[in-house]
């Protein structure tokens, strides 16, 4: 008989794609209480079923997705789901987080986590409702774009469901495939879409059973509820968010100068004012948009009437569709957007290696001829890249990191453990250069946060990388490993701490955490995630920035420069205050210490 778990459904369901069956299992309460949902709980079904022991494309590789406790119940920002697997585009632990319906509905559907291993030998998708899982041909989605295949599935299933869906770039193995969801959400980081292909995995559909998450005090509940939203909506971030989204950054990013323009040469693109919101509102802004349950609305849909496209713009696709290869024609930025968007890339990743080719071509390193600013050669590398066509576009669709290693251009290749990064550049922003460095996913920007506080000049200011940065730097990423494991989105940073995260949890679930309690949740989290990366072949020596990041880089008459000796001092003062040996590994005191659980309660 199922436990009662307030605010969890209780339920992991497991599908076999190699022998299309599947089976639910209980939530442990233990490993709930342990590693909350979202990441955590994804970490810990990777860690316990050893995912080190398969290669990214074996069918033994999981894809992992789980909701949180604070999924489906209102409270604002708890749109997020979490995806976890080991990584075609980095080979450590892949993960990444998306916002709209779908954290809900996985809920609705009557699971908290499902764990998909296996592989079909014909193109499949999933229905997953009740708990119960339903085998169905993708043979007529097959070939189809992302937005195609759900639209499609809306029609034949109704719009009360959440789909994810993969394009022409997950089926092709493109390492940097992303996930979509909600026409313009999407798992994009670190390549899940292509593991999905791999597995011959179309889409998969939630769909509802109901639409009520037990919750254990839900009178308190509502109460907190609208205390917590009278105090969202003045919040000076958020109601910056709801008047310009997140690309009112780039006026931001080219003012200060970190925005990363002509793959990494500069820190403000010629020509920004014409991409910068305030511009791009007056001729291209159609209306706002918001996830499920989220007061914020962040999302800017803007239109191209001269090429007759739509698209939800962000700024990390402004910074890797426009500056990062020298265009500033928001027409074709978004026209690029919603080719990544139906093929299914992650944008970042995207522009980044068009960027490192436009860098190779200029220096005439490779046999295709682009410079920056040429947008119908890059629409035509894009379709390429996809398709992996040509010997260009199937070189790119591995990614930098293994791009570079084929054409011998290792130390003109931005990345770190092979993960491409995001819009802000460390030189400017010194913070960035820990996190990038530290990132459990590689040069990633949200495990830290890091660039919100170099932003606001916080812990030193932005050209710190002092013990007080560093201090910072890791109460930001415990932060952030909670917020990912209940699931909140980073935008409410601002808002949600251990004190109110605590009471809100225990509201919720009748657990009784103190805010300690939860800071040592979110330690461990961090920890386990660096302990399946251990396994992997991840230590300091990993821990490294490309090349390009210690070449100075000026603005407005001033030079910037990285030195390895901060750098360095740096990561030796991580590693302290993590508890990890002077490699970067944690030790097993410090893992004894978090009670990361190693005993198999959880049977994939």
């Amino acid at each position: 008989m199922l436990l009662m778990l307030y605010g969890y459904t209780g339920r992991i369901t497991i599908v076999d794609l190699s022998s299309r069956s599947f089976k639910t299992i209980d939530l442990n309460e233990h490993i709930a209480k342990l590693y909350i949902g979202g990441k955590g709980l994804s970490n810990y079904i990777l860690y316990n079923y050893g995912i080190w022991d398969y290669e990214p494309y074996s069918p033994g590789n999981l894809l992992v997705f789980a909701s949180g406790p604070l999924g489906g119940t209102r409270i604002p920002m708890a749109s997020r789901a979490w995806s976890a697997f080991r990584s075609p585009l980095t080979s450590i632990l892949g993960g990444s987080n998306l916002g709209g319906s779908l954290a809900a509905y996985m809920k609705f559907s009557g699971i908290d986590a499902l764990v998909v291993k296996g592989s079909s030998s014909d193109p499949l998708y999933l229905i997953v409702e009740g708990g119960s899982v339903e085998f169905r041909s993708a043979s007529h989605l097959w070939g189809l774009d992302a937005i195609e295949t759900e639209e499609i599935l809306q029609r034949d299933h109704g719009r009360d469901t959440a789909i994810l869906a993969i394009g022409p770039a997950g089926e092709n193995l493109v390492r940097f495939a992303s996930i979509n969801h909600d026409r313009w959400r999407q798992f994009g980081r670190t390549g899940g879409g292509a593991v999905m292909g791999s597995k011959r995995l179309k889409a998969i559909v939630f769909k509802a059973v109901d639409k009520i998450v037990n919750i254990a005090y839900p009178d308190k509940f509502d109460e907190y509820l609208k205390d917590l939203t009278r105090k969202l909506l003045p919040d000076p971030t958020t109601k910056a968010l709801r008047e310009g989204g997140t690309p009112r950054l780039v006026e931001i990013a080219n003012r200060i100068g970190f925005f990363p323009s002509y793959y990494w040469s500069k820190v403000r693109v010629d020509g920004w004012e014409n991409i910068e919101w305030s511009s791009m509102k007056k001729s291209y802004f159609i209306k706002a948009g918001a996830c499920l349950y989220c007061s914020v609305a962040c999302h800017r849909l803007v239109e191209s009437r001269k090429f007759n496209v739509r698209v939800d713009i962000e700024y990390e696709t402004i910074f890797a569709l426009g500056g990062n290869i020298g265009i500033v024609d928001p027409d074709w930025i978004i026209v690029f957007n919603d080719l990544a968007d139906r093929l299914g890339m992650d944008s970042i990743s995207l522009g980044n290696v068009i960027g490192f080719a436009i860098d190779l071509s200029r220096r005439g390193l490779i046999d295709y001829k682009i410079s920056w600013g040429e947008p119908e050669k890059v629409r035509e590398l894009i379709v390429n890249i996809a398709y992996r066509r040509g010997k260009l576009g199937e070189i790119l669709a591995e990614g930098v990191a293994l791009a570079s290693k084929i054409l011998g251009a290792e130390d003109l290749a931005v990345h770190v453990k092979g993960l491409e990064p995001a819009a802000y550049d460390p030189r400017t922003l010194r913070g960035m250069a820990l996190g990038y460095s530290i990132a459990g996913r590689g040069a990633d920007h949200l495990g830290t946060m890091a660039y919100a506080i170099d932003i606001a000049g916080r812990a030193g200011g932005r050209l710190s990388l002092a013990e007080e940065k560093v201090k910072t730097i890791v109460e930001y990423e415990n932060l952030g490993a909670l917020m990912d494991s209940l699931l909140l989105c980073k935008f409410g940073r601002y808002i949600y701490n251990f004190q109110n995260m605590t009471e809100i949890l225990n509201i919720i679930t009748g657990w009784n955490y103190t805010p300690e309690q939860l800071v040592e949740t979110a330690e461990r989290i961090v920890t386990l995630t660096r302990l399946i990366n251990s396994k992997m072949g991840v230590d300091k020596s990993k821990d490294q920035l490309p090349k390009k990041f210690y070449e100075p880089v000026e603005f407005e008459g001033k030079e910037y420069k990285l030195t390895r000796e901060e750098v360095e001092g740096a990561l030796n003062t991580y590693y302290k205050m993590r508890g990890w040996d002077e490699k970067g590994i944690p030790t097993q005191e410090r893992i004894k210490k978090l009670s990361i659980n190693e005993s198999k309660i959880i049977s994939i």
